[in-house]
């Protein structure tokens, strides 16, 4: 499950879980610091502020060649962050809380500890006992009408898998970022995998948008979407060399997001 479903929208899982664990960790810190003087919900708002930030700048800093323009790297919806910085900086960021508040400190720790833990248990159980997915054996069509099965790309590479469609405006402006990445990374498989559309919308579209995509599929039904429950666009699937799903994001992807992703599953 990548999304939690809300009427027609689909909103991602992680920052809903970042942000739950936060909430936890300031109702834990509160409750132990409920007889001492001063609050706890400033300093653990602000170690948590911090780390992103602090990751969010390394991050830009390692892929700042992916970037087209300052205002795309504030954007922070592409959730683009380094998370080893980022942990390191709220390890110092609450260090430092704990010696300016040291009648604070077990509050602070408590919190800071209930935020770790709320994540990674939470994390823990939604993948519990799901079982390993594999790129499914589902009979698709390229633009010319050739039947073909998805499961066809996957073997000793690592596949990538985009839902798209042409109406959708976040997959129109991550298409470049594919493009690009298609052409940088010439040992992994990129599959353009439309959301029932016809071709020749599709073939306008490619051609409108100067477009080059070595596989481009039909999905006319949305089998592939059921399949993973990715009721919202855009969804971008990310398979093993094994033809397993390792990874999975919803919405918008940006260059250097994508680019750190495949440097990772390429070592």
């Amino acid at each position: 499950m990548m999304s939690i479903n809300i009427g027609p929208f689909a909103i991602p899982l992680e920052p809903l879980l970042l942000f739950g664990s936060g909430l936890f960790g300031i109702l834990v810190a509160s409750f132990l610091a409920r007889k001492k003087e001063g609050s706890v919900t400033d300093p653990l708002l602000m170690m948590l502020l911090f780390g992103l930030v602090i990751g969010r700048i390394v991050f830009v800093i390692r892929f700042a060649d992916q970037y087209d323009s300052f205002w795309r790297m504030l954007d922070f919806r592409d959730r683009g962050v380094d998370w080893v910085s980022g942990m390191i900086a709220m390890v110092l960021f609450l260090l430092w809380q704990i010696k300016r508040l040291p009648q604070q400190r077990i509050a602070l720790f408590g919190g800071a500890l209930s935020i770790l833990l709320f994540f990674s248990v939470t994390s823990f159980m939604l993948n519990a006992g799901r079982e390993p997915t594999l790129i499914p054996d589902v009979s698709l069509e390229r633009l010319d009408g050739e039947q073909v099965s998805l499961n066809q790309f996957a073997g000793e590479n690592v596949t990538v898998v985009n839902l798209w469609a042409s109406w959708c405006p976040p997959c129109q402006r991550e298409m470049p970022a594919f493009e690009k990445s298609q052409q940088q990374y010439a040992d992994i498989r990129f599959v353009m995998l439309n959301q029932q559309e016809s071709a020749e919308t599709i073939e306008q579209f490619l051609t409108d948008n100067k477009l080059t995509f070595d596989h481009v599929l039909l999905d006319k039904t949305g089998k592939v979407a059921d399949i993973f429950n990715a009721y919202g666009l855009p969804v971008t699937l990310f398979f093993d060399q094994q033809g397993m799903l390792v990874e999975s994001h919803m919405g918008e992807v940006s260059a250097a997001s994508l680019s750190a992703t495949l440097q990772r599953l390429s070592m």
